[in-house]
């Protein structure tokens, strides 16, 4: 049997409405990728401080990517 056209599409709308997993996500995403390329850094060049940096760059584009999703949309006048 085939699938009619106008069979009604039973799946929910995605929404984007502040989701608190992808949050979470996204901090752990960017702490561990950044933090663990700053950390083969330091293995690389024998140094000890690019695992901080990297852990801080990755949070902060965590909260920036965080804001870019689920900021409000602008008004349309």
């Amino acid at each position: 049997m085939s699938r009619s056209d106008d069979t009604p599409q039973t799946s929910p709308e995605v929404s984007s409405g502040g989701d608190p997993w992808a949050v979470f996500g996204y901090l752990v995403a960017g702490v561990l990728l950044y933090g663990g390329a700053g950390w083969l850094l330091d293995r690389w060049w024998g140094t000890s401080f690019m695992v901080v940096v990297g852990i801080l760059f990755g949070a902060g584009l965590a909260i920036y990517m965080t804001f870019a999703r689920f900021r409000a949309p602008a008004d349309k006048n």
